[in-house]
């Protein structure tokens, strides 16, 4: 099934902007499009990025979608 759901990606989550009727824990998958005027360059310095790559690692290694996510590591 194929359907369009608009969204808001904050705080590392991409919150829907339109419902969608899909039951909890549906697994998807996104196709990210940007609708906005971002045009690719770098607006993080290194340690920024860095706090943001560890909290992601945190947050996957809780998620029960990814089950060797316990096994991911940052490389510089």
């Amino acid at each position: 099934m194929l359907k369009k759901v608009k969204a808001t990606y904050r705080n590392g989550t991409f919150i829907p902007t339109n419902t969608c009727d899909l039951p909890d824990n549906t697994e998807v998958e996104l196709m990210v499009s940007l609708t906005s005027d971002y045009d690719g360059q770098d607006i993080l310095d290194r340690e920024t990025r860095k706090a943001i790559l560890a909290e992601l690692l945190t947050r996957m290694r809780q998620s029960s979608f990814i089950p060797h996510a316990h096994h991911v590591n940052v490389s510089e």
